[in-house]
């Protein structure tokens, strides 16, 4: 049976699609059942780590920026939060309909 490389090189598909992932490495972390939930020293530190991943001054030049929080008017152009957003100037007004 072959395997091929999987997005890791610490895990592989056979030719069934099944993934298998070598258990010595665990990015430094104690492997567990899915169902069961981390110690809150863990969940502390994952949380600390990620508002530093988070903080803008950390953002690496021409990084991807997550704005599935904020809402978006297409007919502005704009999000609704931003300085910018003026619903009574929609230049985009009606773009997004069917002829």
């Amino acid at each position: 049976m072959s395997q091929e490389q999987h997005e890791s090189e610490h895990a592989t598909t056979d030719d069934g699609g099944n993934l298998h992932v070598d258990i010595e490495d665990a990015g430094g972390r104690e492997l567990r059942d899915v169902d069961e939930k981390p110690p809150e020293e863990e969940i502390q530190e994952i949380e600390e780590e990620r508002e530093r991943r988070l903080d803008p001054d950390n953002r690496p030049d021409n990084a991807e920026v997550d704005n599935t929080h904020r809402d978006f008017d297409t007919d502005t152009g704009y999000f609704t939060d931003s300085d910018g957003h003026d619903e009574s100037d929609a230049p985009y007004a009606g773009s997004d309909e069917e002829d």
